[in-house]
């Protein structure tokens, strides 16, 4: 990038370079750039290139948390709230991770994360997100207890089935402080008990933003890769394309190069067409390129 246009595919062969493929040797690749050159990459980015291409190029040089805390930031700074992007962000993310980004906004906007929130949302979702932006989720090693999971069915059917207006505030209490396994285990026991899965019971009784974020955590707890794949293809729909969506997904996944694999795999069979058969399908130009670039195919 020299002021004169910029030579897109020396560009993507940098930045999605194995050579930077961890978010540490990619922020030491962006200082590198600035101090030598003097200049700001970002700025550089957008100044030379636009689009789809310049929203790919940015994200990934952010940095996975840079990058969640920009997502929140034009979620809850647009004219009604972005709740893809905001589900994206914090849900079924480890206590570290919120952690994390709870400060990281902090300091990118001088600001509490849940005070914004709660401008954006309804009563009940707030409740729900300071849940989990409380950092309370059992870790991921924390076993499955079958008593413990006996009583949390037993109140989840009381919160749902066993009265007349679902009590969600209850149910995201015990979906958002669960570990994947114990939602799991959580699905299992109630059909055994029940003879209703919850995925049912969720559609059943809640609509809307509520219904999302329960099924959503439930998905991912079943099965992470068969999620993943369903959610990447959702934005690449020709009739209700949504970029900026897809290639903040995209970009998560290529941070996690094992997660990535996964998504790949369950593509086919979740969607009928490969990631890559997809991309080529739907999208163009450099912006193909990068994103056929990101998941290591051409």
């Amino acid at each position: 990038m020299k002021g004169m246009g910029c030579d897109e595919k020396a560009l993507i062969r940098v930045l999605v370079s194995p050579k930077y493929a961890d978010p540490w040797t990619m922020a030491q690749l962006v200082r590198d750039y600035n101090s030598r050159f003097m200049r700001d990459l970002a700025k550089d980015i957008e100044s030379e290139t636009r689009g789809d291409f310049e929203t790919c190029l940015l994200a990934l040089i952010r940095g996975p948390l840079e990058n969640d805390v920009q997502n929140l930031s034009k979620a809850l700074n647009r004219a009604g709230t972005d709740e893809d992007a905001l589900n994206d962000v914090l849900l079924c993310r480890s206590n570290a991770d919120i952690r994390a980004i709870t400060a990281e906004y902090k300091r990118f906007r001088g600001k509490d994360l849940l005070v914004d929130i709660k401008e954006d949302v309804d009563d009940t979702l707030y409740r729900l997100y300071s849940m989990v932006l409380a950092a309370r989720r059992a870790e991921d090693n924390a076993p499955v207890i079958p008593h413990e999971i006996d009583q949390k069915i037993t109140e989840l059917q009381r919160a749902t089935e066993g009265t007349i207006g679902a009590n969600a505030v209850s149910v995201a209490q015990i979906f958002t402080s669960s570990n994947d396994a114990q939602v799991r285990a959580m699905n299992d026991a109630y059909q055994h008990k029940y003879h209703r899965s919850l995925e049912s019971v969720i559609e059943k009784e809640f609509r809307g933003d509520m219904e999302d974020v329960l099924l959503r955590i439930l998905y991912h707890a079943q099965d992470r890769a068969r999620s993943d794949a369903g959610r990447l293809s959702m934005p690449l729909n020709k009739s209700m394309r949504k970029d900026r969506l897809f290639i903040n997904r995209l970009v998560s996944l290529y941070w996690d190069q094992g997660r990535l694999y996964q998504t790949k795999q369950a593509y086919k069979p979740v969607t009928g067409a490969t990631l890559s058969g997809n991309i080529k399908s739907v999208l163009s130009g450099d912006y193909k390129d990068f994103a056929l670039a990101l998941i290591g195919e051409k």
